[in-house]
């Protein structure tokens, strides 16, 4: 009986552990990518570059660290990390006061939206897609 109870106790453990994806080895590291239809918008560089450089626990809640950018990661970003899901969502809002929602894909790649501060005819949000680099 005991064999039995040691055997369901770690396939529950292990099952567990497969189904909640670690933030850190998932998030860290350098993500570049794009926005669609930036152009429509006035600017003609779509590229986008997120560094996470750190994930944490602080008062029950995951965070992260990092910079984003145009062409290089310039401006420091504090990230909301969601683990609601299979694989962790994040949201910050960058130096431009554009708010920036991604739910990661899988191990290398995440997509969501950048929504643009303010108001146009067009509508201010536009699909944002990221790939991990390093």
């Amino acid at each position: 009986m005991r064999v039995l109870f040691a055997a369901v106790l770690a396939l529950l453990v292990t099952a567990g552990s497969e189904a909640q994806t670690d933030p850190a080895q998932a998030l860290i590291g350098k993500w570049q990518g794009d926005v669609q239809h930036q152009a429509a918008m006035g600017n003609p560089n779509p590229n986008r570059i997120l560094v996470i450089e750190s994930v944490r626990q602080q008062d029950g809640k995951w965070i992260a660290d990092g910079r984003f950018g145009v062409t290089k990661p310039s401006g420091k970003v504090s990230i909301d990390v969601d683990l609601s899901g299979r694989w962790p969502s994040i949201r910050f809002v960058t130096g431009g006061n554009a708010t920036v929602k991604l739910n990661l894909l899988d191990a290398k790649s995440m997509a969501g939206t950048i929504t643009f501060a303010g108001t146009s005819q067009r509508g201010n949000e536009r699909p944002m897609r990221l790939e991990k680099v390093e």
